[in-house]
């Protein structure tokens, strides 16, 4: 069960360590992103795809525990 989270650093109970932590967040790709860069790629527009992997506006947000480094959560885009 994950913690619901947002797409900045949260401050939450570690689920693992049972720590007060502030995560550590990671940017990660998902279908919704590599879709949007086919659609976008398949329009002529494939600077614009590009972009979607450069930035976090179209990538979820992956949450860890600091400390111990276990999965908090995904904040989804």
């Amino acid at each position: 069960m994950s913690t619901p989270v947002g797409p900045e650093p949260s401050n939450v109970v570690c689920p693992n360590c049972h720590q007060q932590v502030t995560t550590r967040t990671e940017p990660k790709a998902s279908t919704k992103t590599h879709l949007i860069a086919l659609i976008m790629c398949l329009t002529c527009c494939w600077p614009c795809a590009c972009c979607l992997y450069c930035t976090d506006c179209a990538r979820n947000m992956d949450h860890f525990c600091p400390s111990c480094s276990a999965y908090v959560g995904t904040y989804e885009r």
